[in-house]
């Protein structure tokens, strides 16, 4: 089978595509053939070592496709069931070995591309938004990189849950996109800061939660957007880790 996989960490030079032996499963594995993979920001992570795996390292967390075999023990899953799957290591492949109860059934009405898409997104945006930090009505969330694919997601769960959104993008496109998918208020921090946006949107009380994607640079920004006793969730890093954090520093937001 073809794969890409790295043999070291770094750029995007290190990616080198491979022809591998045809995977065996193992007790409670099933192997799939994958018709779609899952390309996400935290495959940047494990290829630049930013999250350190085993090399050498087949990329991708995200797939879905047929089962072709089963191992021992797999009684929840069949030859020529359309399944998916998310956070299992392998998916830039013709075929990956998947734990077998990590595999989600596909429905029949379900495309196997919108399947995979919204697997490792879907999952983070209901967590965040119903774990993380749970959105109730009347609350106020900040989502950055509202036209992501994660931020997507998340602005349309949380208005399901009854919550006012304010998302931040950088150009007009994105923020068509921001709105179309429901977010009440959209800024562009190109333009504005996003700080002195979201008080002014807020009248200055802050807002309840802050889900942060970006990271590094948006982060002392995310804090001051806060209302007293407020949470920032960190769920990315695409501008890069953010520092370690002196905890006094929350004391002055309260």
């Amino acid at each position: 089978m073809k794969a890409i996989r790295i043999h070291e960490f770094g750029g995007v030079d290190v990616l080198r595509y491979e022809e591998l032996p045809e995977p065996e499963p193992g007790p409670g594995e099933a192997r799939v053939r994958l018709e779609a993979a899952g390309v996400n920001f935290i495959d940047i992570y494990h290829r630049t070592g930013q999250y350190k795996g085993a090399l050498p390292l087949t990329l991708g967390q995200e797939g879905a496709g047929v089962v072709e075999a089963v191992g021992p023990g797999v009684t929840g899953v069949r030859p020529g069931d359309r399944v998916a799957f998310a956070s299992v290591q392998g998916a830039y492949a013709e075929q990956a070995l998947v734990p077998a109860d990590r595999l989600v059934p596909v429905p029949d009405d379900v495309d196997t591309r919108d399947a995979c898409a919204v697997m490792l997104q879907g999952l983070t945006a209901h967590y965040l938004a119903y774990s993380s930090y749970a959105l109730r009505p009347g609350d106020t969330a900040l989502v950055h990189a509202a036209a992501g694919g994660l931020g997507l997601l998340l602005v349309q769960i949380a208005r399901r849950r009854g919550a006012r959104v304010i998302g931040t993008v950088s150009t007009e496109e994105k923020a068509r996109l921001a709105r179309e998918a429901g977010a009440d208020e959209v800024i562009r921090y190109t333009e504005e800061d996003f700080v002195e946006a979201t008080r002014r949107i807020t009248g200055g009380r802050g807002v309840d939660v802050v889900y942060g994607s970006v990271g590094k640079t948006t982060f002392d920004g995310s804090l001051a957007c806060l209302r007293p006793r407020g949470v920032l969730v960190l769920c990315g890093q695409s501008s890069g880790a953010v520092p370690p954090l002196d905890p006094q520093r929350l004391n002055a937001g309260g």
